[in-house]
């Protein structure tokens, strides 16, 4: 009842081109690194008070969990050996270690006026690069430090907010066809179906002996419905315009 109540929510800020956020936690590999521009020095792991001090305050109303690497040689003689063309460089053979779908890569790029901080974020495959500078800072001053991964934090979690924007003027119509044959399928099919946020509607278009099809509504990219419904141990053959549940 009340997911129905939601989505009636949800179609009523879509009149007023209102667009709410799905409260979604995840967790994210967190790598900051500070490249000290007026000595040529890289700060990685223990020597970095980025690293050191992330997680001393956590915030629990913000909806990503961080998670640091391990202070691990292969990865640090990794990251100095491409020192110079970090803003380049993937770290992919550090981050398959974690076996998340999120991470960001973190580069402080440090001088004597102001710290650039450059944010490679990846969310399951989709990859932005976002830039941001604090002025007067000073890494030794733990007020200063504090304040900075704070305001990063704000910066990381309104990125992920926005992310999960519902957009309800996104409808997109999704053909499916579930075996009639199975009661429990059918049944855990809608259920999950009621929960999601980003389906605005669904309803039986057609059925048969053997199977039942369903006009899916929704507030997304094919992609994005797919990923959720295998969240849901739900998984489709996409071959044809009406798409198969396996």
């Amino acid at each position: 009842m009340f997911h129905l109540i939601k989505k009636k929510i949800f179609n009523y800020l879509d009149t007023k081109n209102i667009f709410p956020a799905q409260i979604i936690e995840e967790k994210f590999l967190f790598i900051p690194i500070i490249i000290d521009q007026s000595n040529e020095d890289l700060l990685v792991f223990s020597n970095n008070p980025v690293y050191k001090n992330w997680k001393k305050e956590n915030n629990p109303n913000h909806l990503i969990e961080y998670i640091l690497p391990t202070e691990d040689l292969e990865d640090l003689n990794l990251i100095k050996e491409n020192y110079l063309e970090l803003e380049n460089y993937n770290f992919d053979d550090i981050i398959k270690k974690y076996f998340l779908e999120n991470s960001i890569i973190a580069l402080f790029f440090k001088d004597e006026n102001q710290i650039k901080i450059l944010s490679k974020i990846n969310i399951k495959g989709n990859k932005v690069i976002k830039s941001n500078s604090f002025k007067s800072i000073d890494l030794d001053n733990y007020q200063n430090l504090e304040g900075m991964i704070n305001d990063l934090k704000i910066i990381y979690e309104d990125f992920w907010k926005e992310n999960n924007l519902i957009n309800t003027s996104i409808k997109l119509p999704l053909l499916i066809q579930v075996n009639n044959n199975d009661f429990t399928i059918t049944s855990e099919f809608e259920k999950s179906l009621n929960k999601i946020d980003l389906i605005s509607n669904y309803s039986i278009r057609k059925f048969n002996k053997d199977f039942i099809f369903y006009e899916v509504i929704f507030n997304g990219t094919p992609k994005n419905f797919i990923n959720i419904m295998k969240n849901q141990n739900f998984n489709f053959d996409i071959d044809k315009k009406t798409w198969k549940l396996k």
